[in-house]
């Protein structure tokens, strides 16, 4: 079948799928002013004409944003000599192609804006001059020992490194914004006893808890009185890299958007991991709150949502997911069906899809075009 008669059907079904009457109903329910159109969590594509088939089929179903995840672990997908490449983008930059230009330049023709994700932990290049700067566990290993190689955010020293190797996409891509994804330290659910506060235990933390306070975090029980104030201390460091993270970019005169990515139980992700984006959100550090409804079905996200915007506040964008991932949504009804939920609770800026290729295998295009029309 070609592409026009696609075109033509999908029109067709997509039609059935939703009527003027449901939109209006769910843009009545919800009280904010949405963000018009639907996001898709993305990636690059290593040629030029993948790109543009890609483009061609956002444009048409109407994807406003694209979110390409731009690190695998410690590598990258940028030009930076500050750390190393994800091994396909290397291939095709040895081979002089830039994926990442070419998904702007494209996409940013047919009017969609690239607003990339980047994992803030995971580093290779950033601590190989400096393994004191990667985080301990509560039992004195370093992290790669038990789960991914990341760095320790209580250092001043680690935090600017890390902010001087995003500052090359910020500063050389003409992107839109920036979501700072795995912004926190590690944790590690293989085990209860790696779960939740097993990481960040490292000297510049231990040193000040030591003594501010008069005692060593890795002796007293977690969450504890005593060792809730370590972990407070330990996600001040992490809120303090998105503090830092924004004042540059403030300074290179840049005018993007900052994001932060979190899930649906703030408060025991703070504990399980340091990551506060709440905080953030009222300490007014980042422009948009990207929250991941995954796992709640469709009569439980509105309650999830609320949750969020209560700690956040009312002056961050809440961009609230729709996941094809892991078969979470499986149909195009039940897409749209998450859709109608999360937008008539009241509480939902816009929508944006997690991710590019649960999309395309379960084949929820028509769901997804019929969601983001309900936010017009």
């Amino acid at each position: 079948m070609n592409f026009s008669i696609r075109i033509v059907f999908a029109l067709m079904a997509a039609c059935t799928l939703l009527s003027s009457s449901t939109v209006a109903q769910a843009q009545s329910a919800g009280t904010r002013a949405l963000v018009p159109g639907i996001g898709l969590y993305d990636i690059t594509y290593p040629t030029e004409q993948e790109t543009i088939d890609h483009i061609k089929k956002c444009k048409f179903y109407g994807i406003t944003t694209l979110y390409p995840s731009l690190s695998g672990g410690g590598t990258v997908v940028w030009k930076t000599d500050k750390e190393m490449y994800y091994p396909t983008y290397k291939e095709v930059m040895d081979g002089g192609y830039d994926s990442l230009t070419s998904l702007i330049k494209h996409a940013h023709a047919a009017g969609i804006k690239v607003y990339p994700s980047v994992a803030v932990g995971p580093v290779e290049r950033v601590i190989d001059g400096h393994p004191e700067w990667e985080t301990l566990d509560r039992l004195g290993r370093p992290s790669s020992k038990t789960t991914a190689r990341s760095f320790s955010l209580a250092y001043p020293e680690a935090r600017a490194a890390k902010i001087a190797m995003m500052m090359d996409l910020v500063n050389d891509y003409d992107i839109d914004g920036l979501m700072l994804d795995y912004c926190r330290y590690p944790e590690n659910s293989k085990s209860e006893e790696s779960k939740y506060g097993f990481y960040g235990y490292d000297k510049p933390l231990i040193d000040a808890c030591k003594t501010i306070y008069g005692f060593d975090p890795r002796e007293v029980e977690i969450d504890s009185p005593r060792w809730n104030i370590f972990n407070q201390m330990r996600a001040d460091t992490v809120t303090a890299f998105v503090r830092e993270f924004g004042e540059a970019v403030k300074a290179s005169g840049r005018d993007i958007r900052i994001g932060g990515f979190g899930d649906t139980n703030p408060l025991g992700e703070t504990r399980a991991c340091g990551r506060d984006v709440p905080t953030w959100a009222r300490l007014g550090l980042i422009d948009d709150y990207f929250l991941a409804t995954y796992v709640e079905k469709a009569d439980q996200m509105a309650e999830a949502i609320r949750v969020s915007r209560d700690l956040a506040g009312d002056e961050v964008k809440l961009m609230t997911a729709l996941a094809t991932f892991n078969r979470f949504l499986t149909t195009d009804q039940e897409v749209i069906d998450a859709a109608k939920a999360q937008i008539a609770g009241g509480d939902t800026d816009g929508l944006w899809v997690y991710r590019s290729d649960t999309l395309e295998e379960s084949d929820l295009w028509l769901g997804v075009q019929a969601a983001g029309e309900l936010t017009r």
